[in-house]
């Protein structure tokens, strides 16, 4: 439940005191960016709903995340000196394996969410209730297989290092599914660029793929950061885990353990930050609403051009076909 408590911190004074202010540092960054991050997110024209509702609640568990590490660290460091299991460090263990469960699980879910727009791309574009039921269904079901890894892995039902083989095979095979769904969106978008027939219908339906695309692009480029950043604590966990106890390594084993932990919370400031740099729309927001140049049109303009403003949509669209 809890790798490591007083006893064996109160050894190596200041180190592990040095390593929870840095991790509280980076807890803090987590909670400013995310919640700078979903605001400007709200306030962005363009963003579908079901994109804006899988970023509020990824960030929301990373948030409730780095909130409960807090309970942690203050058992770790005022609790008391032997190994004991609390409520509140069952619970912080219970939330910190269902957030990694959930992230390795996202990459299927945001795959199979992907596909379903391609596939029915008019009713998903459309912005019915039926997309919101289809998007709790996903969450539903991601809590489920990360809630259950979880019980499993705090419960001692499954190893630690199980739980990694878990995580990896996981993350292989969505990434493998993450795969198909992009080559098959270019493959659809170059079929339908081959002698197509300009009209609402097809003009429409490439847009839904040519967002389907880039959304995917998006995601591997934030993919990126967090494979950087996540590599560092699945290396500490397992010299924790397999340095045996009590043979003169003891200090090297529980600065692992607390490194773990402090890297976690890292990855969640790199990846929550990243975003905006990789959605370019987002970004704009982020500096028009900061230096306060946004102006607000007339009703007159609006009226003018309205037409204008309406067939844009389909004439920026037309012109990828030329």
């Amino acid at each position: 439940v809890n790798f490591i408590y007083r006893n064996d911190t109160d050894r190596f004074v200041p180190m592990f005191e040095i390593i929870y202010s840095i991790e509280l540092v980076f807890i803090i960054l987590a909670l400013i960016v995310s919640f700078v991050v979903f605001y400007f997110g709200l306030l962005t024209p363009g963003i579908h709903r079901m994109i804006q509702l899988r970023v509020f609640f990824s960030i929301l568990l990373a948030d409730i995340y780095v909130s409960t590490r807090v309970i942690v660290m203050y058992h770790q460091y005022y609790g008391p000196s032997e190994y004991v299991e609390s409520a509140d460090l069952i619970f912080g263990s219970m939330v910190m394996e269902t957030f990694i469960s959930y992230m390795a699980s996202l990459v299927f879910f945001l795959s199979l969410d992907r596909w379903v727009a391609t596939k029915a791309w008019a009713w998903y574009e459309s912005g019915a209730k039926t997309t919101i039921l289809f998007f709790a269904l996903q969450e539903i079901l991601l809590y489920t297989i990360a809630i259950s890894l979880a019980y499993l892995i705090v419960y001692d039902y499954i190893s630690s290092m199980t739980s990694v083989y878990c995580f990896g095979v996981i993350i292989l095979f969505g990434s493998t599914v993450f795969a198909f769904v992009f080559r098959h969106n270019l493959r659809v978008m170059r079929e339908m660029k081959k002698g197509a027939v300009i009209n609402k219908y097809s003009i429409s339906r490439t847009f839904q793929i040519k967002e389907n695309i880039d959304l995917l692009r998006t995601y591997t480029k934030v993919a990126r950061p967090l494979v950087c950043v996540c590599i560092p604590p699945f290396a500490f966990y397992p010299v924790f885990y397999l340095v045996p106890a009590n043979i003169g390594y003891d200090g090297l084993r529980f600065f692992s353990a607390s490194m773990y932990h402090l890297w976690l919370s890292k990855a969640s400031v790199v990846v929550i930050g990243c975003l905006p740099f990789y959605y370019p729309r987002l970004m704009q927001t982020i500096k028009s609403k900061s230096t306060r140049t946004i102006s607000v049109p007339s009703m007159e303009f609006i009226e003018k051009n309205t037409l204008e403003l309406g067939d844009a949509y389909f004439t920026l669209l037309t012109n990828d076909w030329k």
